[in-house]
């Protein structure tokens, strides 16, 4: 399975590693040995700092990512407006989708549902669904409870 985004586990990966590294006790050997031996201790901290910084930076970026991608869902929630909110979710619903449902917004998030379903478990689902939706304060129920429409029917083959 291929990810939409590959890279989304590098930057966990590298604060596992980040973690791990300054974790570690520091080498007996660094505080005991000549200068020059020391010099690679520092070139080395200096090292996992940068890598920890470009990693704090890797999180930073991944965060603003992830806000600006959760503003823009909640504008495209909003930009729906009440009405088609409710319209597709009663729409894609399987047992719903054959019914006759048309649904009027007003003022204050109140939904009317108008139109005819085939029982009444199909009408208390439309209207929860209604209910469910965001943005929806109050449903107005005046669905009615008939037979689905008949399927057209083709003309009876002739008989010759």
């Amino acid at each position: 399975m291929q990810s939409r985004h590959p890279m989304s586990l590098v930057p966990a990966v590298m604060l596992g590693v980040g973690l791990v590294l300054t974790t570690l006790p520091s080498p007996s050997f660094a505080q005991d040995t000549d200068p020059q031996d020391q010099g690679v201790a520092e070139r080395a901290g200096a090292q996992l700092d940068r890598f920890l910084n470009r990693l704090q930076r890797n999180f930073q970026d991944l965060s603003e990512d992830v806000r600006r991608r959760a503003a823009e869902v909640q504008q495209r929630v909003e930009d729906l407006g009440v009405e088609a909110r409710v319209y597709s979710r009663i729409r894609w619903d399987k047992a719903l989708s054959d019914a006759e449902i048309a649904i009027e917004a007003k003022e204050g998030g109140v939904v009317v549902l108008h139109g005819t379903v085939p029982d009444a478990e199909l009408r208390r689902k439309a209207v929860r669904l209604a209910v469910e939706t965001v943005g929806v304060e109050r449903v107005q129920d005046n669905l009615t409870i008939g037979a689905r429409p008949a399927e057209e029917s083709s003309p009876a083959p002739s008989s010759r």
